[in-house]
């Protein structure tokens, strides 16, 4: 009995991340209906303080080099980078909740239950090595951001927005169970470590064997779980979901789902990937089999960095250019996913963190000047660079970072991109890089279009209101862009420490 209670305090203490934000989001909706206040800033400290609590506990795990397992959940260092990558997005995105001048201030308390929700459910989701726990966080971070997506419900375009995020994702999420329900009976577990290293034994039969005498029906469900992974981070051709959701949502939510919704999905298909195919005790077949399956998300790679990019140049709405940009980012990011090693996984990890200080700056000014002028679009920015100098200069710092640009750390990104893919194979992906290198060349045309309606066209005579909290924010993410790419190590060290132990996953 003691030994049982022991097991369970242990377990606690593991889970206690995910214990504070479901206890802070119970808390947020009984004070929401206690309070009935007109205006529910405190309940969006309130959510704050339990994201700062939860990333405290985080930090301290990580020092301890935690590699630890409560039933199906792991406790690792690279499920706590992408925790407390989401603890930071969401509280951002919080804070825009609460400066966005477009947003009713009272009885909104749900917003931030949704999005702690919404953390959970990603907690749980990059936590674990069993698909059906990737699953459940997976549908709990997507019923929160279908809720999310509509929220303004009088608007047509949030309504249109929620209709059609619920609609393909609910498509997506049968795919990739469908994928997932082919290799558990393939394998008969759910395991990924297990279903990668195991010989066979107390098994109807190893990864190993199944690719040998089943390939077919490998290769399916395959394909189905990496369409699954590809609609969650707005990859080629699962992204034309994307502009529509993006444009209706309410600016916070689309911050949300750009940054901390996209990252739990990058997070969840690395961990996938490693896991099954990078684990040096995963069989010699399954290793190369995950060789075969790098040229395919090459592939994947080239053809979302250029749709992403040429649909950009063709948008006049600001939000919808984001939206079509950070599908581009998405084939970016695959670039390090396509080399299949450490070095690939560890540059994609380091561009997560530079996507999080660029584009988290890029939807706060698009926050900012839409509450001012009530638009999105290229005109509406017309001028408004010289009346507000310093948000002005904020989002050029933010856009040739967003170009891979020095002297920003979104040009370090690309770098550590390209050089991770460079060696693999005697350079078997050059062309790739080459694919890189013209889809950022590319990218300036529709960045820089900003940057000339902000400081080169006439302005208008609307003036505009001083927000000195979400301006002081700005300033510090356009220091943080510069700073980290003249100082980088405090960030290579944390993702190199973070991918250690996936790759000796048990």
């Amino acid at each position: 009995m003691l030994l049982l209670n022991d097991v369970h305090t242990t377990g606690i203490s593991l889970l206690a991340p995910e214990l504070i934000l479901v206890a802070t989001s119970l808390l947020v909706l009984a004070m929401d209906l206690i309070w009935k206040e007109r205006n529910s800033s405190r309940l969006g400290w309130i959510s704050i303080a339990g994201l700062g609590l939860a990333a405290f506990v985080l930090l301290l795990a990580f020092q301890k080099e935690p590699d630890h397992a409560f039933g199906i959940v792991r406790v690792d260092r690279f499920g706590n980078f992408f925790k407390l990558f989401t603890c930071a997005a969401l509280a951002v995105v919080m804070f825009f909740v609460m400066q966005d001048r477009r947003e009713r201030k009272h009885r909104i308390g749900e917003y931030y239950f949704l999005l702690l929700g919404a953390g959970v459910g990603i907690f749980f989701m990059v936590g674990t090595n069993n698909l059906l726990l990737l699953v459940l966080g997976l549908e709990l971070l997507s019923l929160a951001s279908y809720a999310l997506a509509g929220f303004h419900k009088g608007e047509k375009r949030s309504a249109e927005a929620a209709m059609k995020y619920i609609v393909f994702g609910g498509l997506s999420a049968g795919v990739m169970v469908y994928g997932i329900s082919l290799l558990y009976g393939l394998t008969g577990t759910l395991d990924l470590a297990v279903m990668a290293s195991a010989t066979g034994e107390d098994l109807p039969r190893s990864l190993a064997t199944a690719i040998t005498q089943s390939p077919g029906a490998v290769a399916v469900a395959m394909v189905l779980i990496l369409g699954g992974f590809s609609y969650k981070i707005s990859v080629a051709p699962f992204h034309f979901w994307a502009p529509d959701v993006y444009e209706g949502a309410p600016t916070p939510v689309t911050t949300f789902l750009a940054v901390a919704s996209k990252a739990a999905g990058f997070g969840a298909l690395l961990r996938f990937i490693a896991v099954l195919f990078m684990n040096p005790d995963a069989a010699e077949a399954v290793q190369d089999y995950g060789l075969q399956m790098g040229s395919l998300i090459a592939l994947l790679a080239a053809v979302t960095m250029t749709i992403g990019n040429l649909a950009a140049l063709r948008q006049e709405s600001v939000k919808r250019m984001l939206a079509y940009s950070s599908v581009a980012h998405a084939g970016y990011i695959l670039v390090g996913v396509t080399a299949m090693n450490t070095e690939g996984f560890e540059a994609a990890m380091f561009y997560l963190v530079a996507y999080y200080l660029m584009n988290l700056g890029a939807f706060g000014f698009l926050l900012y000047f839409a509450g001012e002028t009530g638009e999105e679009t290229y005109e509406s920015l017309n001028g408004m660079g010289r009346k507000s100098p310093v948000i002005g200069v904020s989002m050029v710092v933010f856009l040739v970072s967003l170009t891979g640009l020095p002297p920003m750390v979104g040009f370090l990104g690309k770098w550590k991109l390209i050089q991770a893919i460079q060696g693999v194979n005697d350079g078997q992906y050059l062309w790739l890089a080459m694919c890189l290198v013209l889809n950022s060349v590319v990218s300036l045309y529709y960045y820089v279009r900003v940057a000339k309606h902000l400081f080169l066209k006439e302005p208008g005579e609307r003036s505009l209101k001083p927000a000195p909290a979400l301006t002081g924010l700005l300033v510090v993410l356009a220091v943080l862009n510069l700073f980290f790419m003249l100082y980088a190590n405090p960030i290579v060290e944390w993702t190199n420490a973070s991918f250690d132990l996936v790759s000796s996953a048990e």
